[in-house]
């Protein structure tokens, strides 16, 4: 085992094959394993600024289908009875499927570009409503857009919720209604451009 082994008078020292100059850094380790893993990291959520840390929290647990789904509880053996849309009952339920395929969720989005008065949004998934940076238009703009797309995920996930556990029927109406309500509390006061009006 030792025959090719040279035996110096130096020092000994540690050598970290993944880096390129033998340095341990979690940078190197974290691109080791995701190319163990065969991931990318080629998808970074954008935060936004003025929403609460709930609904961007949201957002990235949806982009990642962490989010408590019934394909996701079906995945994990726990067992809830029916894992079809709530708001739907047309698929599997899915992070991708409530958000982008789901026929109340393209309402909602049918709703919010004309709201908006922005191009129509075509997603086919949670990564693809990002599309705030391809619109026209100011920052300001580009940033509340941002945020009501992610208020909208937001409030699709509590009307599915209040459709599981209290048994109240979707309404679009009522989606759209909270998106704007929020979409305008929030903005007016929590971002950097103040008077904002109805």
């Amino acid at each position: 085992m030792l025959e090719g082994v040279q035996v110096s008078a130096d020092a000994d020292q540690w050598s970290w094959f993944p880096d390129s100059n033998g340095e341990f850094t979690v940078k190197s380790v974290k691109k080791l394993l995701l190319e163990e893993a065969g991931l990318r990291n080629d998808s970074v959520m954008e935060w936004c600024k003025w929403l609460p840390a709930k609904v961007n929290i949201h957002v990235w647990r949806s982009m990642s289908e962490s989010i408590p789904t019934g394909e996701a509880h079906k995945k994990r053996n726990v067992l809830v009875g029916d894992s079809s849309c709530l708001l739907c009952n047309s698929a599997d339920e899915t992070a991708e499927h409530l958000f982008t395929a789901c026929f109340t969720a393209a309402t909602v989005w049918n709703g919010i570009t004309s709201w908006c008065k922005i191009s129509n949004i075509i997603a086919f998934s949670v990564k693809d409503l990002g599309i705030h940076n391809e619109i026209v238009g100011s920052e300001r703009k580009k940033e509340a857009v941002k945020g009501i797309i992610s208020i909208a995920c937001w409030s699709i996930w509590r009307a599915r919720n209040n459709v599981k556990f209290y048994n109240v029927p979707a309404r679009i109406e009522n989606i759209l209604s909270e998106v704007k309500a929020l979409g305008f509390l929030w903005f007016s006061n929590r971002s950097k451009h103040r008077g904002v009006e109805w």
